[in-house]
């Protein structure tokens, strides 16, 4: 996946897991940047890799918040055009050609496979997803959460969730994820403490801001390709307060670069939907001194489920669209087909 600069003094990317292929020809993705490396402490933090049997491979980072249930990015389980595309302050998109920044379908669910541990070098997948849930997003500006419901449980630490409130502007966040630099999987998990959360857009899309998109909240540097879908742990607490969706600079390594998570509190009700679908209990990170906020309920959502398992897509009550922008800027994608 190569990204193609827009005449904007600000650049918004998605950070969108890795084609495999590319990685395996030796691009320079880089990990978390300045970031070390994760030990096992950090184990709900998981490898995804997508094999769509039309398209690209794709690999992620997810949190596992029960032991059958994985959050991770939208564009990390969906059949998706990347591209060239912009997206404007609003979350609305902008292409030159009309399937540019799309969302499809979600993928079947055993396309999806979860590995665990600092390496997956060598590695043989744990288990695959038996169900996926989607937002219902069809583009790529907005809504970039999901979850998977795993065929097998897994033996790793569990996540809290925080979604009776979210972050502030001034908090700060652990992030974790796989990343990549000059070959397939070989940079394995890394880590970076003390990221502060520089932005915190409103909770609903009929609000737009200026300065961070609806639902979504924004760090400086610290995540980078390859590291879409993976956590943002509350410092205080160590739940999971937002999942990573996009880039905004021209490197991540640029000065002044944000990097866009999508707010976890604001999907409230979707997170319960996830669960309730998992057949599993949160554990909710709810700290008495902190006042609730509830989430933005959805308009639509989707599921897909495990053949055998229900079979066909099927709707579900879930949240609505989270629009991804910043100001004022674009970016535009192009994707290597393998």
């Amino acid at each position: 996946m190569r990204r193609i600069l827009t005449v904007t003094a600000l650049l918004l990317a998605t950070a969108c897991g890795q084609s495999a292929d590319d990685a395996a020809f030796g691009s320079l993705q880089q990990p978390i940047v300045n970031g070390d490396v994760s030990t096992s402490s950090d184990d709900s933090a998981v490898y995804l890799l997508t094999r769509p049997s039309q398209g690209d491979a794709v690999f992620c980072t997810g949190t596992v918040i029960a032991p059958n249930l994985v959050a991770t990015a939208l564009h990390c389980v969906t059949h998706s055009t990347i591209g060239l595309f912009s997206c404007e302050p609003d979350g609305s998109l902008t292409a030159p050609d009309r399937a540019d920044g799309t969302i499809g379908r979600l993928v079947e669910p055993a396309e999806v496979s979860v590995y665990v541990g600092p390496s997956i070098v060598g590695a043989r997948p744990v288990t695959r997803g038996a169900r996926l849930l989607g937002t219902g997003s069809t583009q790529i500006c907005r809504g970039d959460l999901a979850f998977v419901v795993l065929e097998d449980p897994l033996d790793v630490p569990v996540s809290s969730v925080r979604i009776s409130y979210g972050v502030e502007a001034g908090d700060f966040v652990r992030i974790v994820g796989y990343g990549e630099t000059e070959t397939y999987g070989d940079s394995g998990r890394h880590v970076r403490e003390g990221r502060r959360v520089i932005d915190v857009g409103p909770l609903s899309e009929d609000q737009p801001s200026i300065i961070a998109s609806p639902r979504t909240f924004v760090v400086n540097e610290g995540p980078c390709h390859g590291d879409s879908g993976g956590p943002a742990f509350a410092e205080d607490t160590g739940a999971l307060v937002g999942v990573y969706s996009l880039a905004a600079g021209a490197t991540c390594t640029t000065v002044g670069v944000r990097n866009v998570y999508t707010h976890l509190s604001t999907f409230s009700s979707f997170v319960l939907d996830a669960f309730a679908a998992a057949d599993a209990e949160p554990i909710l990170d709810e700290p008495d001194a902190e006042p609730e906020r509830p989430g933005v309920v959805a308009e639509s959502g989707c599921s897909v489920a495990a053949p055998g398992a229900g079979g066909a897509r099927q709707s579900a009550p879930s949240a609505g669209l989270v629009a991804l922008a910043a100001l004022g800027a674009g970016l535009a994608f192009r994707r290597r087909r393998g």
